[in-house]
């Protein structure tokens, strides 16, 4: 699916080029505009790539160090975890952050229960946060509610 939006996207830049080649002065700022959204995308792709990579890498290393956490929530027929076991994860989870607030294994736990409880948007920050404290950076911890 990436590879067929950076097509896309390169296509898009391709018209905005010629837009801006072709002398009009209106043509020329629809170009602008034509370019600058494929730009933004293919940075948001890339932005996304990475993090994936980051991520797989993590998940990797913490593998090979026997400290992923497992994945045995019981599960509703749906595939979805039960709502009292993610709610129980994410209260270990936490408490383990709150004992170890610098380490990458517990922040990536962290984020597998955010997820478990169906709450994307401070999974995904608790995963990039496990991503800078495994690359060595030790900014301030996001906040945990």
């Amino acid at each position: 699916m990436a590879v067929g939006a950076a097509a896309y996207m390169l296509f898009a830049i391709w018209q905005g080029v010629l837009f801006l080649r072709s002398g009009n002065l209106i043509a020329a700022l629809l170009g602008i505009a034509v370019l600058a959204l494929p730009l933004l995308g293919l940075w948001m792709i890339y932005r996304e790539l990475r993090f994936g990579l980051a991520v797989q890498t993590l998940a990797e290393r913490l593998d090979r160090d026997g400290a992923l956490p497992l994945d045995n929530l019981p599960r509703l027929p749906s595939g979805r975890i039960e709502r009292d076991a993610a709610d129980a994860e994410f209260e270990q989870a936490s408490l383990v952050v709150a004992a170890e607030p610098r380490s990458a294994a517990a922040w990536f736990r962290l984020s597998l229960a955010y997820e478990a409880a169906r709450d994307r948007k401070r999974a995904r920050k608790a995963m990039r946060y496990a991503v800078a404290l495994d690359a060595g950076d030790l900014g301030p911890p996001p906040v945990i509610d």
